[in-house]
């Protein structure tokens, strides 16, 4: 018995020397040097910001080659751009959005009232409003003024709208059903509003209202009827088929390849130097103007999808408070004003008037268009950050409970 006490110990004691030994620690891995850190982080802006950068971009290329993307030019922008990248957009959407979503947002009243109401009635009355003061004046030219009123009465964008709404988290069914219905309605009620509501309202803008208008309606409603079922609804009908037959393989697809598209009609502007021809007050008149008309009913479409706090408590039901994803597509879509309507709008109206005639008219549309992007743009940074304090303290309330389980 004695004889095994040594063994027994060696074991031990080279058991607890084998257990002593230290254990080595992996080295923490090197942080990246600040300048490294800082170009990164303006390379992931730059990149989140890719819209804005591409619509520079196109400005930049308008500017310098104008024969290229206008209309007739090159590469038949009329159909390239008004139809061809339309229905790349919606053939995309319909592959990627529940046919639940569409159904419910199609059913969603007050979200119709809204976004419809502020496209058609607010914007409209208020850049009439702002045109009647602004006539006025002798330095601001009258034609950008009557540009300014058939911007106001415009529905909503589609391309940008749904874009910018799937950059910023939105509710992007909501901003599909919006832009397709303010569409189908706005060839019918844009040229009443117009031509029988606002130009003949004002002897200084009387002066501008087209003979043709009541002659060409019918073409007109033919025209946008026609580019709305090719670029609109065919392409979103043949998206969801696709999808009902092959969900699992649609979403896996849609999911690693996100198209998008960025337009522009600056090269009809450009062309026919209507931008160079207008004086300097009344560009920056328009410039100004459209800028702070877009951030105003921006505001104002988010306090009506999200009444304050005393009114919600007052009459919850009335002022109920919509939730983020769909305040996301009410403020992209009331606010928003679509060339693919306004420019064969003003080109059917005005068809016995020269090339500059409508290219002055237009203006305003086109620089609202750029604005209402540079806009979109902040607001999907917003929007953005709004969804990660949303989340965070979604994360902290979780925590807190498990922490009091």
């Amino acid at each position: 018995m004695p004889d095994d006490v040594p063994e027994v110990y060696e074991k031990s004691t080279s058991t607890v020397l084998r257990d002593e030994t230290p254990i080595a620690t992996p080295t923490p891995a090197k942080q990246p040097r600040p300048t490294l850190r800082i170009a990164k982080q303006c390379f992931d802006f730059l990149l989140s910001q890719w819209l804005l950068l591409a619509m520079g971009l196109v400005i930049l290329l308008a500017w310098l080659f104008p024969s290229v993307g206008k209309r007739g030019g090159h590469i038949a922008s009329q159909w390239t751009v008004t139809y061809g990248a339309v229905i790349l957009i919606f053939f995309v959407s319909g592959l990627s959005l529940p046919f639940d979503k569409l159904r419910y947002h199609a059913k969603n009243i007050r979200l119709h009232l809204i976004v419809q109401i502020m496209s058609f009635l607010v914007t409209s009355s208020v850049f009439f409003g702002i045109a009647t003061a602004a006539s006025t004046s002798s330095a601001i030219e009258t034609s950008t003024l009557v540009g300014l009123i058939a911007t106001g009465s415009l529905p909503t964008t589609i391309s940008s709208n749904v874009v910018m709404t799937r950059q910023a988290k939105g509710d992007e069914a909501a901003t599909m059903v919006e832009v397709t219905l303010g569409n189908f309605l706005g060839p019918f009620i844009t040229p009443l509003l117009i031509t029988k509501l606002y130009l003949p309202s004002s002897t200084v803008f009387s002066e501008w209202l087209p003979v043709e208008a009541t002659n060409n309606l019918s073409a007109l409603y033919r025209h946008v009827m026609m580019q709305m079922g090719l670029s609109v609804f065919i392409p979103l009908f043949v998206g969801q088929v696709i999808r009902a037959i092959w969900p699992k393989r649609v979403q896996e697809t849609v999911v690693r390849f996100k198209l998008a598209k960025v337009g522009s009609t600056f090269c009809t502007a450009f062309a026919s130097r209507s931008l160079q021809t207008i004086n300097t007050p009344t560009i920056v008149f328009n410039v100004f103007a459209n800028l702070a008309l877009c951030i105003s009913f921006t505001i104002l479409s988010y306090f009506l999808a999200r009444p304050p706090h005393f009114l919600h408590r007052l009459a919850p039901r009335i002022f109920r408070r919509i939730n983020r994803e769909e305040t996301v597509s009410i403020c992209f879509c009331a606010p928003a004003k679509t060339q693919a309507l306004g420019i064969p709008l003003i080109a059917s109206m005005y068809t016995s008037s020269d090339d500059m005639t409508r290219a002055l008219i237009q203006v305003p549309m086109i620089l609202y268009t750029a604005e209402q992007i540079l806009v979109g743009q902040f607001l999907v940074w917003l929007f953005l950050r709004w969804k990660r304090i949303e989340e965070e303290k979604e994360r902290t309330t979780q925590e807190e409970a498990v922490a009091i389980a």
